[in-house]
């Protein structure tokens, strides 16, 4: 997901500097220390803060591939790190409350702490156990990814016992559970399931809708190893308050024993499930890829009909930087394309040339809505260039204008070349270079947006042939664009 190895060190340890850090700080800034002999307390400390750096470093990975992308990549690295940096600070302080909270209460045996662990282990392995085994009878691969929602389905419905993992964490919101639904009662039934689901029902706007479903099959399948126990389950709730037991079972009862016997054969089934069905995401449907000709002829076939998007992988020419995402073609000039990166506004060259900004590695198009495409042709002869903004008025005027861009060639008087540098800078690892010196005070212009345009509005020309082309997207009424600020130029004497 990556392409370079330092940025994923630097997440690396951003990740673990951060845990660190924010544990010290909530613990009173003790002094760091090695424990010779690793407790149940001091093993669960370790291992959530293992799980958060990860976390942290997949969250970091998902943001690169964005803040990459944008003008200043350092600010949004450092807007991470502070995001980051609070988000570890709440989870250090929230465990922390958790510890002091148990240190707090009449201790209870080690051994009966112990057996607790292993009873939300179990849990948590019988889920998996479940999924794996779905996936096997089905012939279907297993996403690990699938399995963050899923044990937290099966940590939730420990929320109506404050003495749980999850209820020390959410103290207030497990009391309330507790005096409203009564501990292993009515939070442990088909009723409360239906409420999970539609409490992450907000994960159905992810791309992968398998997300919200993992959830309450996590909740659920708490609730079905619950009727091994025999407590059992308050299935019925609100209709039927009666607990339901299979008869004759004890797995895993408060007997520390049996919860240890059931994580040593839910652990064997897990392995076992594990070795026998793929793990990853399933293949995705093979289908015949166009060719990059084929590609180019499908787009000069919706150009002008439609927004035309693109979905690129690709190497940057000069920095050898991987780059993909999804970008808007402007054009398409030969056998190369001019594509707009939204997010920062810069225009590149994309194709398999030498000459491009990009070379392709990979394209797909999408058309986008219907569009229009007006071009202009704009001749000044002795004049200033601000005596063709008005064309740029009138063509906002259209209605669902997306943008508007300029090109062609303009020849500046030899005795008094202005100073073009405002926008002659040099966006060859990027993107196009706006104005290009032909010869001497001939310059060439490329996609100039309206605003540089009218930033080079007091440029006195000889001549200038230019083509102004605005896109246009349906619309059911008015501009949706952020209207031309007006331009007021002094027209100095012999100009």
């Amino acid at each position: 997901m990556i392409a370079n190895p330092w940025i994923l060190l630097g997440l690396l340890a951003l990740s673990i500097v951060l845990t660190i850090f924010t544990n010290w700080q909530v613990s009173g800034r003790q002094p760091l220390s090695i424990p010779r002999r690793l407790s149940v307390s001091g093993f669960v400390a370790f291992s959530t803060s293992l799980l958060w750096i990860v976390l942290m470093l997949f969250a970091g990975i998902v943001a690169s591939r964005y803040i990459e992308r944008v003008g200043h990549a350092a600010i949004g690295y450092l807007c991470f790190a502070l995001v980051a940096g609070v988000l570890s600070w709440i989870r250090a302080s929230l465990f922390r409350r958790l510890q002091s909270q148990e240190k707090a209460s009449p201790m209870e045996p080690g051994s009966q702490r112990k057996s607790s662990l292993v009873r939300t282990t179990n849990y948590l392995l019988f889920a998996i156990v479940l999924y794996l085994l779905a996936a096997w009878v089905l012939g279907r691969s297993a996403e690990s990814v699938l399995f963050i929602p899923l044990c937290v389905g099966a940590l939730i419905a420990d929320l109506d016992s404050p003495s749980s993992a999850i209820g020390g964490l959410l103290p207030a919101l497990s009391r309330r559970l507790q005096a409203r639904f009564g501990q292993k009662q009515g939070w442990h039934s088909l009723a409360a399931t239906a409420l999970v689901a539609a409490l992450a029902s907000p994960l159905l706007l992810l791309p992968d809708t398998k997300f919200w479903a993992f959830v309450p099959f996590g909740f659920l399948s708490h609730i079905l190893l619950d009727l091994f126990t025999p407590h059992g389950a308050m299935l019925l709730w609100p209709l039927n308050h009666t607990c339901y037991s299979l008869a004759g079972a004890t797995v895993p009862d408060r007997d520390p024993s049996n919860s240890r016997r059931v994580l040593v054969a839910l652990g064997i089934l897990a392995v076992v499930l594990l070795l026998t069905v793929d793990i990853g995401a399933p293949p995705a449907a093979t289908a015949p890829s166009p060719s990059y000709e084929q590609t180019l002829q499908r787009y000069y076939s919706l150009r002008g009909n439609y927004l035309v998007y693109a979905t690129i992988e690709g190497t940057q020419q000069v920095s050898g930087r991987k780059i993909n995402g999804t970008f808007e073609i402007l054009n398409a000039v030969g056998d190369s394309y001019v594509l707009l990166d939204r997010y920062t506004g810069d225009v590149f060259s994309a194709g398999r040339s030498a000459d491009d900004n990009l070379y392709l590695n990979r394209i797909s198009l999408q058309p986008g809505s219907s569009a229009t495409i007006k071009a202009v042709e704009l001749h000044l002869q002795d004049q200033l260039l601000a005596d063709g903004l008005l064309v740029l008025y009138e063509m906002q005027r259209e209605p669902g204008l997306q943008h508007i861009y300029i090109s062609g060639d303009i020849v500046v008087p030899s005795a008094r070349q202005p100073d073009m540098t405002v926008l002659q800078q040099d966006y060859a690892q990027t993107s196009l270079r706006k104005i290009q010196a032909q010869e001497e005070a001939h310059f060439g212009l490329h996609y100039l947006t309206a605003g540089d345009l009218i930033a080079l509005a007091s440029v006195p020309v000889e001549t200038a042939d230019l083509v102004v082309v605005a896109t246009s997207a349906t619309s059911p009424s008015g501009p949706t664009v952020t209207p031309l600020p007006t331009v007021n130029v002094t027209v100095q004497p012999g100009s």
